[in-house]
């Protein structure tokens, strides 16, 4: 991937930075306080990723996302999907703090593409973002997978990095090429 590339990504992506954030900051608050007896318990965990899933899908929905739009069948086991003219971006929970590190670092990698683009579309424009929400500050991180993936599994990207709460900051922020291989264990459920 050249610097260009990951360029063009981040820049698809400044309009969703503070509709994200707010969507899932405001998603936390509510299911604190109309399931305070949930809010903390381990046991209903899967609960806590349903219900911060389907607000922030809500509040989504009514939020101004510029060329974004919402998609997927979000009946579907809340499934959280977006899309623009290019991209299209997958919403999973990340199954632990260490899968949306804090540091803000911008990295792309050099990896092979496939030898057969797409007819339609970037090649690899399937993006992931894996959230957490820690304390009522909910954390983002976008990746970009290479070439197919299976949950559960280790999967190669040539992208990586945190997306923050304003556009104007991540506008600003720049890439660096990484360099190790850019990895990542894909949630084996998206719980």
């Amino acid at each position: 991937m050249a610097r260009a590339d990951a360029e063009h990504v981040r820049d698809a992506l400044l309009p969703l930075c503070e509709p994200l954030h707010e969507a899932f900051a405001a998603a936390d608050t509510l299911r604190r306080e109309r399931l305070p007896e949930l809010a903390d318990e381990p046991l209903y965990r899967w609960h806590t990723t349903h219900t911060i899933r389907a607000y922030a899908h809500h509040g989504l929905r009514r939020a101004d996302l510029g060329r974004w739009t919402l998609s997927g069948n979000h009946a579907h086991n809340g499934e959280l999907w977006l899309t623009d003219s290019e991209y299209e971006v997958r919403v999973l929970h990340a199954m632990s703090d260490a899968d949306v590190p804090p540091d803000g670092r911008l990295v792309y990698g050099d990896v092979m593409l496939p030898l057969h683009p797409p007819l339609f579309g970037p090649s690899n424009n399937r993006l992931l973002i894996l959230w957490r929400v820690a304390e009522g500050v909910p954390k983002f991180r976008v990746v970009r997978p290479v070439g197919e993936w299976r949950y559960g599994g280790t999967q190669q990207t040539d992208l990586d990095f945190t997306l923050p709460a304003s556009a104007t900051e991540l506008a600003a922020a720049e890439f660096e090429q990484a360099e190790v291989d850019l990895e990542l264990q894909l949630p084996a459920d998206d719980v």
